[in-house]
């Protein structure tokens, strides 16, 4: 259990190998040395489980196949800022509704196909 600890925590975390080598007692040689050892056993694992996600969809389609099934999707993205427009307009048009920085939200889903979370959710 604490094998597969060290790799989840790795890849959730994304620490250097001196954190990762603090963290699970070790030197930093040997957490890399772990990593790289216990990583491909994960992945096994999730491809005989039927586990791993998929990371390349080509078309459209290919994400309809995927989601087959699935009721409920969420997407966690960040917005992206862009050049703010001297437009009035254009620029209450892309406004994210935030006071400091402008940025554009991730607009090719329609709205009732995403579900948001608040902090009141989590």
């Amino acid at each position: 259990m604490e094998k597969l600890q060290f790799v989840l925590y790795y890849y959730k975390t994304d620490p250097t190998f001196d954190v990762l080598g603090t963290q699970f007692a070790m030197a930093r040689s040997k957490a890399n040395e772990n990593l790289h050892k216990l990583s491909p056993i994960l992945y096994d694992t999730l491809v005989h489980l039927e586990l791993m996600p998929y990371r390349a969809l080509a078309t459209p389609e290919d994400l309809k196949a995927a989601l087959q099934g699935v009721d409920r999707l969420l997407i966690d993205a960040p917005e992206r800022a862009y050049h703010r427009s001297a437009d009035d307009a254009k620029q209450r048009e892309h406004y994210s509704g935030k006071k400091t920085a402008y940025a554009e939200e991730y607009s090719h889903v329609a709205p009732e196909q995403v579900y948001r979370l608040s902090g009141a959710d989590v």
